[in-house]
């Protein structure tokens, strides 16, 4: 009898490592981005700068990830027509420790990583997050996380960017945080960035 139950549980720890997905982070880096591209513009409709537009700087993190299972990753199955991004896909989301979220309340006045829509819009902040919903065995996806910062022109519509030396700082600590993968809600990687570098 004892037996059967230590075979039964060894069975049960083993079909639990089987099912869970394997992520492995190939490479992350950080650093400012102004792509228009990416990162959308705001047009300028008066006075003697009319037409011309401004683009916003973000802290921009990339991300590399590789599947090291024998199962694929996320599914693109179920658009979600609000968010045009699939609820059944891979997720990524930075998760700052209270160092980065000191700093980032210091520098922005709010902490970037972590507020509410309505939040981020009278802050004149945005986010945004780029990726594939699915990752097939054995391949790798790319993922690059955008926080808008501001733009160096003054406009009503974005707040203007830090100084060059609070951004150092910032970027300087965007490390300290946990990077967190998940599908469907549920978590299937969390990788500690400050352990990284």
């Amino acid at each position: 009898m004892r037996l059967f139950i230590s075979i039964l549980i060894m069975l049960l720890l083993f079909s639990g490592c089987v099912s869970k997905p394997s992520i492995e982070l190939v490479s992350s880096s950080v650093d400012f981005s102004n792509e228009e591209e990416r990162l959308g513009g705001i047009g300028i409709t008066s006075g003697e700068k009319n037409g011309e537009i401004i683009v916003p700087t973000a802290l921009s993190y990339n991300f590399i990830f590789k599947n090291i299972g024998k199962k694929r990753l996320g599914s693109a199955e179920n658009l979600n027509k609000q968010t045009f991004d699939y609820d059944d896909g891979i997720k990524v989301h930075i998760e700052p420790n209270e160092k980065l979220k000191a700093v980032s309340e210091e520098i922005m006045g709010v902490n970037i990583f972590n507020f509410d829509e309505e939040g981020r819009h009278n802050s004149e902040l945005g986010t945004g997050v780029t990726g594939v919903p699915i990752i097939e065995p054995n391949q790798e996806g790319t993922y690059t996380l955008d926080f808008i910062l501001g733009a160096n022109k003054d406009h009503p519509e974005i707040r203007v960017l830090p100084s060059a030396e609070q951004l150092e700082i910032l970027k300087g600590n965007a490390m300290e945080a946990s990077l967190i993968v998940s599908i469907e809600g549920e978590e299937v990687a969390h990788f500690d960035l400050s352990n990284l570098n």
